[in-house]
């Protein structure tokens, strides 16, 4: 039988909740709001123990917490090309 024409006959199934366009927007909506609250939150709320005076600033955790991701990201691309091995590293 042709392959092609075997997977044509194949039955696909509907996508799961969490692959429908509508949903994954909602869920990244729902993200962005929750953040906003959380630095909206900082106004409220002052660090009893700051061990710098930079830490008393409005949103530090948030943007200390971004930028850290990022950084983080980046060290991982330097890795990645530092211990990467090829794709048939082990066929040989």
């Amino acid at each position: 039988m042709n392959a092609s024409k075997h997977k044509s006959n194949q039955v696909t199934d509907p996508p799961s909740w969490f692959e429908q366009p509508r949903n994954i927007n909602a869920m990244i909506a729902g993200l962005v709001i929750v953040c906003l609250l959380l630095v909206v939150a900082d106004l409220f709320y002052t660090n009893p123990h700051p061990h710098f005076d930079l830490e008393t600033s409005f949103g530090f955790q948030a943007w200390f917490g971004f930028v850290s991701f990022v950084v983080i990201v980046f060290l991982g691309r330097i890795l990645r090309m530092i211990v990467g091995r090829k794709e048939d590293y082990y066929d040989r």
